[in-house]
């Protein structure tokens, strides 16, 4: 008895009809009638029975049949989990990351993972949030890191992180530099400076400034976070990033709560529906842990 006799047994089983079974295997006709015939003459009894029109089973055919189905389905589990295990150990992920995740610890994150599955090659690609979800989308990336609009795109599962608060950033010397709090309509003369277009941060300012009834006027665009702090800092215009960012920027500029205030979410997103790679599940479920971790700690 071997493993292409059982099989077809199950196939033809299943379809009633032998040139069935052979399509659904893609063998021919003549090897699943073979297979049956040895299997037959193996075990000293006959599984089917076979008229011109019909084939069916024989009492001994439906309780082999059932013993053979559950052996069959436990190999397949198991060449799967040896595929995933394979995975583990030869697996690759690449994924998207907007430049600043902070508070959140991607780092602690990535560290954690190798330290688990050291044999995964990982590769971090950081783009603008449109970008990356348009690559999660086209299987380019298997997941990303990016700030989430008010609706998630269509196809797309995720994982929140956090939310943050986003403040009006200016320079030292700005008039407005000592006050706590300022609406954002009070900006609206005021030179900004922003990152590229399709990035989580310039949508949510520019949407935020068009709902305060203006369109803010971009005197410097630039592709690096770093450097919208630096320019703020000279005196070169105004911009908004997260609070952390501001704090950890306290040197360059000067953070001002925004009136009525501005939030954001950030969150992992994968594409739903499809396929993932043993490496991408495994890393999904690792930051899921962790949040989970996060969230049971007083």
């Amino acid at each position: 008895m071997d493993l292409h006799q059982l099989r077809s047994l199950v196939a033809v089983a299943r379809h009633r009809h032998f040139t069935r079974a052979a399509n659904e295997l893609h063998i021919g006709q003549p090897a699943v009638s073979q297979h049956i015939r040895r299997l037959e003459a193996e075990l000293g009894v006959a599984l089917l029975s076979r008229t011109t029109r019909t084939v069916d089973l024989t009492d001994a055919g439906r309780l082999l049949v059932a013993r053979a189905e559950r052996a069959l389905g436990e190999l397949s589990a198991g060449v799967a989990e040896l595929e995933e295990l394979k995975g583990l150990l030869r697996g690759r992920l690449t994924l998207g990351a907007m430049q600043w995740l902070e508070p959140y610890d991607l780092a602690g994150t990535l560290a954690d993972f190798h330290e688990r599955y050291p044999a995964i090659e990982i590769r971090v690609v950081e783009e603008a949030s449109d970008a990356m979800v348009e690559a999660v989308l086209a299987d380019e990336l298997d997941v990303a890191f990016v700030p989430l609009e008010s609706r998630l795109p269509a196809g797309l599962s995720c994982e929140l992180l956090f939310e943050d608060e986003l403040v009006a950033i200016v320079s030292p010397e700005h008039p407005l530099a000592a006050r706590a709090s300022v609406r954002l309509e009070q900006l609206r003369d005021e030179p900004f400076v922003f990152l590229r277009r399709g990035t989580g941060l310039r949508h949510s300012l520019e949407d935020a400034a068009r709902r305060a009834g203006f369109e803010p006027h971009a005197s410097f665009e630039t592709n690096e976070l770093s450097r919208v702090l630096a320019l703020v800092g000279r005196g070169l215009g105004v911009s908004a990033v997260s609070r952390a960012v501001a704090q950890n920027a306290a040197e360059l500029v000067r953070a001002i709560a925004l009136r009525p205030a501005l939030r954001r979410r950030v969150a992992l997103v994968w594409r739903t529906g499809r396929h993932h790679s043993p490496a991408a599940n495994a890393f999904v479920a690792h930051v899921r842990a962790m949040q989970s971790e996060t969230a049971a700690q007083p």
